[in-house]
């Protein structure tokens, strides 16, 4: 763990400087906060680990630190990747949590990809922990370039306005809340801060396969982005805050046209139709998403779901398990429990 001294370098003080920045913006953390960090062993999570430490002796917090660590039995490295990981934690005293999963046996049992399979089994993991030895945040070691990068994969794939605000710095989608201090920390002032602190860390080389999408935007598309603009990341992470700002304004309108408009069922909702017609049609899609909460709704969805409220004729319309029937001037939305 690192302490500053008159000679510190520069990148060392400005990293401890910009995460304290994240986590105070954040109000985070509480002085006896219980914190959880996701660590593989790579350079951007052993760099966090280490900032961390120092950011608890610095603020005289009195953080409890933990750090697990999870083998998806990929790379045949998984193994001593763990091992890394454990012993830095046995040597300074820190609770550590190694397991294994089997994540390309589920992939292929389960019929998925081994990304999706990977990420639904390292949360899943890090809240059943945290959870069971009452760690009140996951910390995982995001950061700038990671987010660039998410919010370019979900332009591709073609997004709304919430799909720009790419990764968030504490998400609530999981019991326990997410924590990602490094967010406005580029993966270069990572490398130079691992290096200056001789920090030890493992090299993943699956990161540089381009079969995987996240690695081809990675390695292949922000480059070619970069002599466009050098600044495409900063630019894209622009993006993402301004989008952020919006969708929250967004969002908090919606919820208040719901609570006004949107009547509770037994079996579901109500709305009347002429009401949503009144709606900007950006409006109309918030609370269709609101009232249908099982499903993300494609553009085809809400292009149907635009016509149900246009038209004045009956009609009952079916999305997986959710039947919209129309009648008049009043729209039923039958949600299966």
């Amino acid at each position: 763990m690192s302490q500053h001294s008159k000679t510190t370098p520069k990148v060392i003080k400005q990293l401890h400087r910009t995460v304290n920045k994240t986590l105070k913006d954040a109000d985070l953390f509480p002085k006896e906060a219980r914190v959880l960090i996701a660590c593989s062993g790579g350079p951007d999570s052993m760099v966090l680990l280490d900032v961390l430490q120092y950011l608890n002796y610095h603020r005289k917090a009195q953080w409890t630190i933990g750090v697990t660590t999870i083998d998806h039995c990929i790379r045949s490295e998984g193994a001593s990747e763990l091992q890394l990981v454990e012993n830095y934690c046995k040597e300074r005293n820190i609770p550590f949590w190694g397991i294994k999963r089997d994540v390309p046996a589920i992939a292929r049992a389960r019929k998925e990809s081994v990304e999706t399979i990977g990420r639904y089994e390292r949360y899943a993991w890090f809240n059943q922990l945290a959870e069971r030895e009452g760690y009140d945040y996951i910390v995982t070691a995001h950061h700038k370039d990671d987010q660039a990068e998410t919010i370019l994969a979900h332009i591709l794939r073609g997004t709304g306005v919430k799909g720009l605000t790419g990764m968030i710095v504490v998400s609530h989608d999981y019991m326990v809340p997410v924590v990602r201090p490094l967010l406005e920390v580029t993966k270069s002032e990572i490398l130079e801060y691992a290096q200056l602190q001789r920090i030890v860390y493992c090299i993943d080389g699956s990161n540089e396969d381009v079969q995987y999408n996240r690695n081809r935007i990675r390695h292949e598309v922000i480059p070619v982005l970069q002599t466009i603009n050098p600044n495409v990341v900063d630019a894209l992470c622009r993006l993402g805050n301004i989008a952020h700002v919006d969708e929250a304004y967004i969002y908090g309108e919606s919820r208040r046209l719901f609570s006004q408009l949107v009547m509770l069922t037994p079996y579901g909702y109500t709305v009347s139709r002429r009401a949503m017609r009144a709606l900007p049609l950006a409006m109309q899609r918030r609370l269709w998403q609101l009232m249908i909460t099982s499903v993300s709704l494609s553009l085809l969805h809400q292009e149907q779901l635009e016509h149900i409220v246009k038209s004045g004729e009956p009609k009952t319309f079916t999305i997986q398990k959710v039947t919209i029937n129309a009648q008049y001037d009043t729209i039923h939305v039958y949600c299966e429990h």
